[in-house]
């Protein structure tokens, strides 16, 4: 395809119902900037209207690249921060525009996600008879992936997964769906229909039981068992359902057929969700490996019954949307892992996702071939896999496996220890043994470390730096540069135009992506035939309606980014975070001074004192006498509040140290006034 042709056949989202007659009237024909690195192609926007039944509808074509950076632009280069000052919050384009100019718009609470534009337009209430889908996370992003999905007042939840921090969330554990569109409507809630097993698709369960325990868990045999170990830790017993590809089941309204899928996880499956208002497809993550270790593909033989009896809307997984061509089938890294084994003099370790059941198959028959020992490390680790072992989606040949203590009695070159940490966290057991701060294992020269897994974007400084440690230790380092010891387990391009060819939706909704993943899965869908005014190019928050075989984006509600933060949920804003960041960045710079208001003078100090700041005693002379210059002028001007003799403080300093140091630290300016703040000798309050 051709860039005039892009241009021409770009998705289009739906804007109908809610819209303002105003805006209804009103066309914009404007060229919205695709994201940096982000989608291969801009569209041009218009609008269009239409009457019916006295209603107006609009149609607005937009590239889906919204914003002047995203999380889908910058992931590649350093991950977005929900700080006020990053990629994540900044937002633009022509949708902005025109929700500012509605009447109905409601503005940004500082909880609204930074995936979402300044100003929302509030959706219309529910129309009886159609389907309402509003995605609370896995739209512009990689992780806390949820959809809800309305029929006449009941709600059917499909996922719950959390997103990992980044570089600029310091201290946070882990980041949430926003349940606050539907924490009133709990008893709403039919169930749960849980895809797969990965984090991002199931971490936030415990979370959302915490509201509800009863709501009911639909899955896999292997998903639910993931689910329940993770509940337990939270002292849950979760209702579970358990499903496989081609089980029907009836949910409240909602006629639930279930799709066996591929993917890097056993036991996946895609969810086809009828009502008297249409048919929803949702297809989690999935690929077309034909050769699966597991021997079970993708059954696009249901997909093609399905496609047949039709299909109003499909949800489709964007992550590889970009890349051309079909993914190299999983069984191609048995070898791979083999060669590398074999090649290995002393001990080997081997890093990938805890859930990665395939992978680890594959580890474990390598090392079983090369005669050495396996050891799982890493309590997420040891724990899948145990529950993969137990439940016969991992086979492990008797004596491979042995416990990491008993390790220590057999030789290096005997070893292959199975970890977690591919993605560079500090805190994983690979993350550690880089550090030199795990207890159990250390690197030495000539081990061999093999990178096992995807490397998601955004996390490249992380795992490059910690592939430096490990080398400057002496390690070789297998990773995706040198060996082709990784698959991905989500569609390429040419998978996904085999998929809608197969399916023939009429409407189609990427989702699970970053921005340009989900503008390049819709220029796939264009190619297939699929109307590019019926491609809905939506983000986290959006509320899209489907009736009478249409689907639009109809309005927005807050969508914000919840912090897990030690045990604390939901309480951690976006600004304590920026000030986090400013402690790690820029220092701390603590200032204090006694004064006498009465007598106008200072006292004692003021003594500075800098933390993570160099700093020089006879340059900060010099910035003390102008503190106590100012102090005591402002006193002699009839200043005694002591905030303000703070703030003047504050000033001075930040000033000095943003010229001579060029920082902007976090500044503490404490001022004590023993005129009012002491009497008789004794502090107040005391």
């Amino acid at each position: 395809m051709t860039d005039t042709e892009e241009k021409t056949t770009a998705p289009t989202t739906h804007r109908r119902g809610s819209a303002s007659k105003a805006r209804a009237r009103k066309s914009e024909t404007t060229a919205e900037k695709a994201t940096k690195r982000g989608a291969s192609a801009s569209a041009k926007t218009s609008a269009k209207t239409s009457a019916k039944s006295e209603e107006k509808r609009t149609s607005t074509k937009r590239t889906g690249t919204k914003r002047s950076e995203s999380r889908g632009s910058s992931r590649s280069g350093g991950r977005r921060s929900s700080g006020s000052n990053s990629s994540r919050n900044t937002r633009g384009g022509s949708r902005s525009s025109s929700r500012r100019s509605n009447p109905r718009a409601v503005s940004r609470t500082p909880g609204t996600s930074p995936n979402q534009d300044a100003v929302l337009i509030a959706p219309p209430k529910y129309r009886k008879g159609s389907m309402r889908i509003v995605p609370l996370g896995g739209l512009g992003e990689i992780g806390r992936n949820m959809n809800v999905i309305e029929y006449n007042g009941h709600l059917l939840l499909v996922d719950c997964g959390v997103l990992f921090p980044d570089e600029e969330q310091p201290g946070v554990d882990l980041i949430l769906p926003d349940f606050s569109y539907i924490k009133d409507r709990l008893d709403d809630i039919e169930a749960l229909v849980l895809t797969h097993g990965h984090e991002d698709h199931i971490g936030g369960v415990p979370y959302l039981l915490n509201l509800r325990p009863d709501i009911p868990l639909i899955g896999s045999k292997l998903t639910l068992a993931f689910v329940k170990a993770k509940c337990e830790e939270h002292h849950q017993n979760p209702r579970c359902v358990e499903v496989k590809g081609r089980d029907k089941l009836k949910v409240g309204p909602f006629n639930l057929e279930f799709v066996a899928v591929t993917h890097s996880i056993p036991d996946a499956l895609a969810v086809c969700i009828n009502t008297p208002a249409g048919t929803v497809i949702d297809t989690g993550d999935f690929k077309l490996d034909q050769l699966p270790i597991d021997h079970r593909i993708t059954d696009l033989v249901e997909f093609g019954k399905l496609g047949e009896k039709g299909v109003d809307l499909v949800m489709v997984d964007s992550t590889n949307a970009e890349v051309p061509g079909f993914v190299r089938p999983e069984s191609t890294i048995g070898p791979e892992l083999e060669r590398a084994f074999s090649e290995a003099t002393r001990k080997i370790i081997v890093a990938s996702f805890s859930s990665h059941v395939h992978r680890v198959q594959q580890v474990v028959d390598a090392a079983h071939k090369v005669g050495r020992k396996v050891v799982f490390v890493g309590r997420s680790m040891v724990r899948n896999m145990s529950i993969a072992a137990d439940l016969g989606y991992l086979h492990i040949p008797e004596g491979t496996v042995v416990d990491l203590k008993k390790a220590k009695d057999i030789q290096d070159n005997k070893l292959v220890y199975m970890c977690t940490g591919s993605q560079g966290e500090p805190m994983a057991a690979l993350g550690r043994i880089a550090d030199g701060t795990h207890r159990d294992i250390t690197i030495n020269e000539f081990d061999t470390v093999v990178m096992a897994s995807s490397l998601i974007p955004g996390n490249e400084n992380e795992v490059y730096g910690m592939i430096n440690k490990l080398v400057q230790k002496g390690a070789r380092v297998v990773n995706r540069d040198n060996a082709k010891i990784h698959v991905s387990g989500h569609s390429n391009e040419g998978e996904l135009t085999y998929f809608y060819n197969i399916l023939k939706p009429k409407c189609v909704m990427p989702i699970h992506g970053e921005n340009r993943h989900l503008v390049a899965n819709g220029l796939v869908a264009v190619k297939t035939g699929v109307d590019p005014k019926n491609v809905v190019l939506a983000e986290d928050g959006d509320v899209v309606d489907l009736y009478h075989g249409q689907a639009a984006v109809v309005g927005s509600v807050p969508c914000a980014y919840v912090y897990v933060d030690g045990d604390t949920v939901g309480e951690l804003t976006d600004e304590e975070l920026e000030k986090r960041k400013i402690l790690g960045t820029e220092g701390f710079v603590s200032i204090f001074a006694v004064v006498d208001t009465d007598a106008k003078n200072v006292i004692s100090g003021p003594k500075v004192y800098m933390n993570a700041i160099p700093d020089d005693e006879g340059d900060l002379d010099k910035v003390r006498h102008q503190i106590v210059g100012q102090l005591e002028d402002a006193m002699m001007q009839g200043t005694h509040d002591t905030h303000k003799l703070q703030q003047i403080m504050r000033r001075t300093i930040g000033s000095w140290v943003s010229r001579q140091l060029h920082r902007k630290p976090m500044i503490v300016p404490v001022v004590a006034d023993i005129a009012h703040d002491v009497i008789d000798g004794t502090p107040e309050g005391n």
